[in-house]
């Protein structure tokens, strides 16, 4: 046996040393899922089943990618040349770039953005077909295009239910013709044209299926339709295919993830091996027991159902916390992470708040800089959607692929060279009486000014052939340069420091943030600018986070997926925000619901605090908040409730207002000179219990009653008087 399987636990070494042959591992979170996934590697180029070219193991991030490639020369002590972690859209992109010539665009397409899509759409909508935005709103017809990509549907093949579907076929057929005449590809193409390549051509399928004939797949239940039919085409051959997933932690349905794949895949794959993983390396057993009564509560059992086991004991209790609102939740947050770092000397950066929809990050935001806690944003659009990072960028892409119009577009009059809207409309003219795309009709007036003289006036002639001049000289140093000299010799060019450095110190942070994508560029040097500019536009927001720094984590549910934390906190559990709205009619989407708890809530290692505003602000007033139906099973032992269950549900809201109580006079009594006044998140001492934080504060017939969650796990209810402040 090698030293290094004596690491795992008898699950995980089961999984490793499968025999050959399809194997499905169903892993619960924390239970070292891309761990197994790495030492079956490690295995099976120890046990000389293959080498390191013959291996393809997928991710769903480039941090999981990079981290699973260290780790493995890490084991094996040496450096695997030829062994290939990727994503699936950098591989689909690679292998497009290799096969372009099998395919209808070039190896210098570049790949379309978000906002590239939206700005397409609208013009083929409003433009080229004249249609209503209001009946054919954009981000709808770009999902119902992204959802037929992701089932592998082309335009030819959308359905055609009704008049409507109709009209978003002729959109998406127009859409992608579009994009090939820019020589673009969007996400979803990555997949939907490598794919087609395969099926179209069964000697590059064959080449692939011969090259990499052990197939591993991280995060099997977030594949999709496409997807799916990628991993089936590449193992049918040698089915040496290995897949890891957890349908409980399936949550980007909207995405087009479809769990069902698991199943497909014991369909698929009869002689698959199964094995679970259940033994759990993250959580503490109360955070878990907390997990598996909100996944199993009033459900089937499902088929692999799980029990998961903590190695790490039971831990401190797990927190259920109704406030009065908004505002009072995030003070909430607020208090207990101050206290946590003080007392158990838990950095601010293993703490997160997690939330089901960014909008709710807003008030959290408001209360921490009130506070001074330093806190920061998951999100790729945090960095990659700054105005200047998003301008250079399409500098970079433009050099790079002269027919990709959004980046001309974006780009052509930045900084101001008075290129306005009647030049671009001749550029458009002139360009296309050539029979060439803009990017390309510029690249010809650099070389030929003379042919353009009489299709323009002395001054817009003057603009653009300033332009085409600095678009040739980058053009045909693409090849020559390193990604940061080309990022230089642009900025350099156009005179954006001078563009963006205006004196104030928002200048000086975007040229800041400038100098960081220049650094970023440095690290592809050898693999050149087409791997820089795929990095960029494949980023996801997981890879935005910096391990180590310092600050609260503000994140979407969706957005911690991969991550975990000593201390999590949960808010918004209220029906209309986790179940979301959008989902209570979707018996589907509401199982997606649960199933997002539940990856929040194992998210957490040490300490987990579940937050229920009792009110929100709703067009400007309050409404009452009815707690997420997913609380329903938690209840003392499993959770230590805040809330008093024989109160009224209204007046116990009031006792969570941040404001005096304003109750019946004939209840109030004057307050004690030495009782102090006292409010959740506060830290407190008591004599024989010692150390704690108050967790709830009630008034009743004078007197002020307060519950405090003490260090030693016991929660007491006692009065405020035999409490010291901290």
């Amino acid at each position: 046996m090698h030293p290094w399987l004596l690491e795992l636990n008898p699950q995980q070494q089961a999984a490793v040393t499968a025999r050959p042959g399809p194997v499905l591992v169903m892993a619960g979170p924390g239970s070292g899922k891309t761990r197994v996934l790495t030492y079956r590697v490690a295995w099976l180029l120890a046990e000389n089943h293959a080498q390191p070219w013959n291996i393809l193991a997928v991710t769903f991030t480039n941090k999981a990618a990079r981290e699973m490639a260290e780790r493995l020369e890490v084991l094996l002590g040496t450096r695997l040349r030829g062994l290939t972690v990727s994503t699936f859209h950098a591989f689909c992109a690679r292998t497009l770039r290799r096969e372009a010539q099998f395919l209808p665009f070039s190896s210098a397409f570049v790949i379309a953005d978000e906002d590239d899509q939206r700005r397409l759409l609208k013009q083929i909508i409003r433009g080229d077909l004249n249609l209503d935005e209001k009946s054919y709103n954009v981000h709808r017809v770009k999902a119902a295009i992204s959802r037929a990509k992701n089932e592998g549907l082309g335009p030819e093949a959308f359905p055609r239910r009704t008049y409507r579907d109709e009209v978003v076929a002729k959109i998406y057929a127009r859409y992608q013709q579009r994009l090939l005449e820019a020589n673009l590809l969007d996400f979803d193409d990555l997949l939907l044209w490598t794919v087609r390549l395969f099926q179209e051509h069964p000697q590059v399928l064959a080449r692939y299926q011969d090259l990499f004939r052990h197939l591993l797949v991280d995060e099997f239940q977030d594949t999709n339709g496409i997807q799916y039919q990628l991993v089936r085409l590449l193992a049918e051959q040698h089915r040496q295919v290995f897949v890891v997933g957890d349908m409980d932690q399936s949550i980007y349905r909207w995405r087009g993830a479809d769990y069902r794949n698991l199943m497909r895949f014991e369909r698929d794959f009869p002689d698959a091996q199964v094995v679970l993983l259940e033994e759990n390396y993250r959580s503490t057993q109360n955070i878990l027991d907390v997990a598996m009564a909100v996944l199993y509560h009033r459900r089937r059992r499902a088929a692999h159902r799980k029990q998961l086991r903590a190695r790490r004991g039971s831990g401190p209790p797990v927190v259920l916390q109704q406030v009065f609102n908004e505002q009072a939740e995030a003070e909430f947050v607020a208090r207990i992470a101050v206290d946590l770092a003080r007392r158990a000397g838990i950095p601010l950066g293993d703490m997160a708040v997690m939330y089901r929809t960014n909008a709710q990050s807003r008030v959290l935001e408001e209360e921490l800089l009130r506070v001074g806690l330093p806190y920061h944003l998951v999100g790729a659009q945090r960095f990659y959607g700054r105005r200047e990072v998003r301008d250079v960028v399409a500098f970079l892409r433009l050099a790079f692929n002269p027919d990709d119009l959004a980046s001309l577009e974006r780009v052509i009059n930045v900084p101001p060279r008075g290129i306005g809207a009647r030049t671009l409309q001749a550029l458009y003219r002139r360009a296309e009486a050539l029979g060439l795309s803009p990017g390309r009709a510029l690249l010809h007036l650099a070389e030929q000014p003379e042919d353009w003289t009489p299709h323009l006036s002395a001054r817009a002639l003057k603009a653009l052939y300033g332009f085409a001049q600095m678009l040739q000289a980058w053009h045909v140093r693409v090849a020559e340069l390193a990604p940061a000299q080309l990022l230089d010799r642009i900025v350099a060019d156009v005179g954006y420091e001078a563009y963006v450095r205006d004196g104030t110190d928002e200048g000086d942070e975007r040229w800041e943030n400038v100098k960081e994508l220049r650094r970023l560029a440095t690290e592809f040097e050898q693999q050149g600018l087409a791997a820089f500019l795929e990095r960029v536009a494949l980023v996801a927001d997981q890879d935005t986070l910096a391990p180590g720094e310092e600050g609260l984590t503000l994140l979407t549910i969706h957005a911690a997926k991969g991550l975990e934390f000593r201390v999590v906190f949960l808010v918004g559990l209220v029906e209309g925000l986790l179940p979301h709205s959008r989902s209570v009619d979707d018996p589907e989407a509401l199982e997606e619901e649960r199933r997002l708890l539940y990856v929040g809530i194992t998210r957490a290692k040490d300490y987990l605090f579940l937050l229920v505003p009792q009110y929100r602000m709703a067009y400007g007033g309050l409404d009452f908040a009815e707690p997420s139906r997913f609380l329903a099973p938690l209840k003392p032992p499993l959770v230590h409730d805040g809330s008093t269950q024989k109160q009224p549900r209204a007046k116990r809201a009031e006792r969570y207002d941040a404001r005096p109580h304003r109750g019946n006079r004939r209840e109030a009594a004057p307050r004690r000179p030495s009782m102090p006044r006292l409010r959740p998140g506060d830290r407190v001492v008591h004599a024989r219990w010692g150390e704690g934080f108050v967790l709830q504060v009630e008034r009743s017939h004078g007197d002020t009653l307060v519950q405090v969650a003490f260090d030693s796990g016991q929660v007491k209810v006692l009065l405020a008087e035999y409490l010291q402040k901290l």
